[in-house]
């Protein structure tokens, strides 16, 4: 998935202010978004929230080389 990099500065903005909790306020905004009927709203979170997780993962993507 590619994204802005509006979405990866937000992302990274809340990762420096609640850290390892990121994601799930980042979810739990996407969440009340999408009970208030904001779908453009919700999706958007859903994206910082996935990026939140990818910037945290420790994890290697599968097309990533070491050089």
């Amino acid at each position: 998935m590619t994204l802005s990099p509006e979405i990866y500065k937000t992302a990274t903005l809340l990762i420096r202010e609640y850290g390892d909790l990121a994601p799930a306020g980042a979810f739990i905004k996407a969440d009340q978004l999408r009970d208030l009927g904001d779908t453009a709203g919700h999706g958007l979170w859903l994206s910082i929230a996935h990026a939140v997780e990818e910037i945290l993962s420790t994890e290697r993507p599968a097309t990533s080389a070491i050089h």
